[in-house]
């Protein structure tokens, strides 16, 4: 009996230590962390397959679900580690390391995820804060305030990676619109945040004071200086200050150590999707629809979305000032400019509103699923796609069953669906240049004809024409400059 009883006490006192590092935690502690990985699954939906990047070393050869245990006097070691290189005061306290548990145990998964997406955001971030002469562990700000999302808003208004009100986004340069908010635009966003930081810790000399003034506002902070005293040290007026902001050093912290010290964690970075280095930006200065976007260049909208946060409505509008950044990968790149013309087209204003007049009337009506019926027959027999379907009752999927019932636009009178776009431009009146143009020739051996550009083609509407395809027609005149097709140049067509 006493053997059993030793054991029981044994493990008794194992499970009261590991409850240590959590009792620091209040449930507002907790919250916050749990916001942070609210924030993360909220915008990756798409990205449903996290997977560890093989590609990382398992430095420590661990078993991969396994979760190393530190003493604490281990992770106090470290945290003074980085405190001694650090122009921030990284304190080893109990409410540090009970975040610094939370991250690397509870919250394995979504440091992981983060350490993946860094590999697209730090490369940024690290060139603004270098040109502003800030502390690179700033780059570990975003972190806190937004778990990397771009997109992220708080329940106050706040917005994109850095977290910017849009008073304070609009007072550091960034435009705010139905169209663009450039708070969600990673590049512009980075840079207002330097200026914002820079302007607090000139005001405070304090990088803590700066980091609590960033995330509550220079009033709050003052307030609590003057509250507690007069004193000017974050660990002094915390008490003073709003829950969130009571957590947000501790948080800063945390994740510092973290992305320090993850693979002696066995923490080890999801496999991103985007890399800095497979981006670039190319400058437009039409109206550019990313719907459009992804027809031409079958790359997904969601995924041209989000590496372009800042067009709210997945639309860059025609700017007359200035030419508007939008980032594709670099693969895509060539094949955008080259089809560009076409792009442009279909994404104008006239193109919209010429559709808009071409759209058949339809009235609602409630469909009742028959016994055969499938969503093929559905979309048949109403002229729609699965798409409107999916639209008329805001559905995400279609579950067809029997007796189930759908709104559905049936056309009136007789209606035809709408002239496919390949129409639009043969709704323009041909000129007398169009009219004398050169005919279609055959060459001699028979092998390809030729084409005389008209006004207002596209490499898009030859294509068309000539039942070919664009890339048939780059491959058969690779001697002409795609990009400046005028009137009257001859291409060659291959025959079929």
């Amino acid at each position: 009996m006493k053997f059993w009883k030793v054991i029981s006490i044994v493990l008794c006192f194992i499970f009261t230590q590991n409850k240590t590092a959590q009792n620091h935690l209040s449930d507002s502690e907790l919250s916050f962390i749990d916001r942070c990985d609210s924030l993360m699954v909220a915008h990756f939906s798409f990205l449903d397959s996290f997977t560890t990047d093989t590609n990382v070393l398992n430095v420590y050869n661990y078993a991969e679900d396994s979760i190393p245990v530190f003493s604490e006097n281990t992770i106090k070691e470290r945290i003074r580690a980085l405190d001694e290189k650090s122009p921030f005061d990284f304190l080893d306290n109990d409410v540090a390391l009970a975040m610094v548990n939370l991250y690397v145990k509870k919250r394995y998964r979504l440091t992981s995820r983060m350490l993946g997406l860094s590999q697209l955001y730090f490369p940024l971030f690290e060139e603004k804060l270098s040109a502003y002469h800030l502390p690179m562990e700033l780059k570990y700000l975003p972190i806190v305030e937004s778990a990397l999302n771009p997109t992220a808003v708080s329940r106050s208004g706040a917005g994109g990676l850095w977290q910017f009100m849009p008073a304070t986004g609009r007072g550091y340069g960034l435009e705010v619109n139905s169209f663009i908010d450039q708070r969600y635009d990673p590049y512009l966003a980075t840079e207002a945040a330097c200026k914002y930081l820079s302007k607090l810790f000139a005001i405070y000399g304090d990088w803590s004071l700066a980091l609590a003034a960033y995330n509550a506002g220079q009033g709050t902070v003052t307030k609590a200086i003057r509250r507690a005293g007069g004193q000017k040290d974050y660990w002094s007026i915390r008490p003073f200050l709003p829950k969130e902001t009571q957590n947000y050093v501790p948080a800063f912290i945390a994740v510092n150590y973290v992305m320090n010290y993850a693979s002696e964690h066995n923490i080890y970075p999801t496999k991103p999707h985007f890399h800095h280095y497979e981006m670039d930006t190319i400058l437009v200065d039409q109206r550019v629809d990313m719907g459009v976007v992804e027809e031409w260049l079958d790359y997904n909208r969601v995924k041209l979305s989000y590496l372009n946060p800042m067009y709210l409505t997945e639309i860059i509008p025609a700017d007359n000032s200035e030419k508007l950044p939008f980032k594709l990968p670099l693969t895509l790149v060539g094949k955008f400019i080259s089809l560009q013309d076409s792009i442009y087209k279909y994404s104008s204003l006239d193109y919209k509103y010429w559709v808009a007049n071409q759209k058949p009337a339809r009235k609602e009506v409630i469909h009742t699923v028959k016994s055969g019926e499938t969503l093929a027959s559905l979309t048949e027999k109403y002229q729609c796609t699965e798409q409107d379907i999916k639209a008329w009752n805001v559905l995400t999927k279609i579950n067809i069953r029997t007796g189930k019932k759908l709104v559905m636009f049936q056309l009136v009178d007789g209606g035809k669906t709408m002239p496919s776009p390949n129409n639009y431009a043969k709704t323009t009146t041909p000129t007398k240049e169009n009219s004398e143009s050169e005919p279609t020739k055959v060459s001699n051996n028979g092998e390809y004809k030729y084409h005389v550009v008209q006004k207002g083609d596209t490499l898009w509407d030859i294509a068309q024409k000539n039942k070919t395809s664009v890339d048939e027609i780059m491959k058969m005149n690779k001697h002409i400059d795609m990009n400046k097709l005028q009137t009257g140049t001859k291409l060659k067509i291959a025959m079929k």
